[in-house]
């Protein structure tokens, strides 16, 4: 009974507050220095809290405002009409219908209808219209212009990014020099098709993508070297451009290579860096090749052939089944033309 008079005293002196500070406003707005709701219209702003301006908001399950200056916290969804400041916090969705100037933490998804400083992390989704700061989605980001970063869990989209994207798997934009994703597709960027070889016999056809420094690269191999079943193998990994002339750049590339991915039992790999110079005869043409250090393994003694002779370091272990396992760091080189389009 003690707790029960506590909050109903508490739930009083709130309505108060919230009622004095209102009583200063015109009929067209609202201010509270704290609002208290359970759902609309269950809230200590009643039926008007859609005019209200509030310095701190406890919503137990939805709150709605005119503009939160803040602090808002919900268990669902904070509904703000216009303009979001501070911090929001809640279990499912902030949403501002105007601009917002504030850390924004919400379980699924962060929408701002105008344009966001600060930052955002959402859960599976972050929605702004011009961002200035760091979008962190659990799955995608969406923004019109960017000035800061997205890190999107699987793509993001925006048009023009001053800054860098960060995608599990692809970036959409009109203008990005820096996205860092497996598939880039930049309308004022680069995309190419590539076919190469490597030292250890495989041969690849990869799609390159990105803008003017970073790119993506994502493609299929085959090496020629190993039995048939474990031939077919899977390349990805990520580059940089250095710009020299129209004509001439040096590309940085990590890549990491599987072999044997369709045989269902391969446990073949080698991860390396690449340093290519490339030159274009004609436009649309590119040819690069280089260097690279590489780090190979295999639990596989069929696949120990693909190892080459060079080595800086080479060791061979036993695994828990009883099985050997050999790991390789060597020098090698990989070589190739690539399609501009």
């Amino acid at each position: 009974m003690r707790q029960i008079k506590l909050i109903s005293t508490l739930l009083f002196v709130v309505m108060l507050v919230g009622t004095t500070e209102a009583s200063a406003q015109n009929d067209n707005e609202y201010r509270s220095i704290v609002q208290v709701s359970f759902f609309p219209p269950l809230s200590t702003n009643g039926k008007h809290a859609t005019l209200y301006t509030n310095d701190f908001s406890f919503n137990m399950l939805v709150g709605v405002s005119k503009n939160e200056q803040a602090f808002a916290f919900a268990g669902l969804t904070n509904i703000i009409g216009n303009d979001a400041t501070g911090f929001q916090f809640a279990g499912l969705v902030n949403y501002a219908g105007g601009e917002g100037r504030a850390f924004q933490f919400a379980g699924l998804t962060n929408i701002v209808r105008g344009d966001h400083a600060g930052a955002q992390f959402g859960g599976l989704f972050n929605v702004a219209k011009e961002m200035r700061g760091a979008q962190f989605a659990g799955l995608v980001n969406v923004a019109d212009d960017v000035d800061g970063v997205q890190f999107g869990g699987l793509f993001n989209v925006a048009k023009k990014v001053r800054g860098a994207q960060f995608a599990g798997l692809l970036n959409i934009a009109e203008e990005s020099d820096y996205p860092v994703g497996l598939v880039n597709i930049i309308k004022e960027g680069e995309m190419g098709v590539a076919v190469g070889y490597n030292e250890i016999g495989t041969s690849s056809l990869t799609f390159r993508s990105g803008g003017r420094v970073l790119y993506g690269i994502l493609g299929f191999g085959y090496n020629h070297r190993a039995p048939r079943r474990e031939a077919a193998a899977i390349v990805g990994g990520y580059g940089a451009h250095i710009n020299i002339l129209p004509w001439l750049r040096i590309n940085n590339e990590i890549t990491s290579e599987n072999i044997g991915v369709f045989s269902g039992d391969s446990d073949t790999f080698k991860t390396g860096y690449a340093l290519m110079p490339a030159f274009r005869p004609v436009r649309n043409i590119e040819i690069f090749g280089g260097p690279s250090i590489n780090f190979m393994q295999s639990t596989e003694e069929k696949m120990f052939d693909l190892f080459p002779d060079n080595n800086i370091k080479r060791r061979t272990i036993t695994t828990k089944n009883g099985t050997p396992k050999l790991q390789q760091v060597f020098v090698g080189w990989q070589a190739g033309v690539q399609f501009i389009f």
